[in-house]
C-alpha cells in the first residue's frame, strides 16, 4: 500500500508526462491533388466513441471552410459516387476511455484502502483536502484517452489518399478527441491548401 501523502506527488509527476501526450502517423498518396477536394462526406467511425470522433471531424472541417456532408448514420458506403462528394472520411476508434474520478479512503496511517474506492461524478478534484467533510477521504482523477485510425478515400476512384492514426491522453475525453482530430488536420494542411 502506498501512503496517501505520496499519492498526490506521484499523480502530479505522471500527469506531466501523460497529460498531453500525442502520437500520430500520417501517410498521403503521392501526387494526389487535394485541391480538387471541395466537399467531404464524414462517415460514422466504428467503435466506442465513434459519434464523438465523427462530429469532431465535421466541426473541424466546417471551421476550416470545407463543405461537409454528414453521413454519420453510415459506417460503410458501397457506392461512393452516389454521395456526390469529392472525398469520404471514415475509420475506427480503437480506444475511448473517458476520465474517471474516485473517492478514495485512507486508514489512520494514511494508507489508501483499496476496498473503499468509490467512482463519483463531477469535475472537481480535491487533491490535498478532505473530500465532502470526511477526514479520511480524497478525490482523485484518472486521465481520459482516445486512439483513432482514420482514412480519406477519393470518391471517384475509391483509392485511399490519406491515412493516419493518433492517440492522446488528457484530462477529459472531449479535449483528447479534439487534439487527435486537430493533429490529423495539421497532417493534411501541407497537402490540402484549402484546409485553412
Amino acid at each position: 500500500m502506498i501512503p496517501s501523502k505520496y499519492i498526490i506527488p506521484i499523480l502530479c509527476f505522471f500527469s506531466l508526462f501523460i497529460t498531453g501526450c500525442m502520437s500520430a502517423r500520417s501517410v498521403v498518396k503521392k501526387n494526389y491533388n487535394f485541391s480538387a477536394v471541395k466537399k467531404v462526406a464524414v462517415l460514422k467511425f466504428s467503435g466506442p466513441g465513434g459519434d464523438a470522433v465523427s462530429n469532431e471531424f465535421i466541426r473541424q472541417f466546417l471551421e476550416a471552410g470545407i463543405n461537409v456532408v454528414d453521413k454519420t448514420d453510415t459506417v460503410f458506403v458501397h457506392d461512393l459516387k452516389s454521395l456526390q462528394v469529392d472525398a469520404v472520411v471514415g475509420g475506427n476508434v480503437v480506444e475511448f476511455n473517458p476520465s474517471s474520478k474516485f473517492l478514495v479512503f485512507k486508514d489512520k496511517g494514511n494508507v489508501i484502502l483499496s476496498d473503499r474506492t468509490v467512482p463519483i461524478s463531477g469535475t472537481t478534484v480535491l487533491p490535498t483536502v478532505n473530500a465532502f467533510g470526511l477526514e479520511d477521504a480524497n478525490v482523485y482523477s484518472v486521465s481520459a484517452s482516445v486512439t483513432v485510425s482514420a482514412k480519406m478515400l477519393d470518391a471517384g476512384t475509391g483509392e485511399v489518399v490519406w491515412s493516419d492514426s493518433g492517440s492522446y491522453e488528457g484530462l477529459d475525453i472531449n479535449t483528447a478527441v479534439e487534439v487527435v482530430i486537430s493533429s490529423f488536420r495539421r497532417s493534411l494542411k501541407p497537402f490540402w491548401k484549402e484546409l485553412q
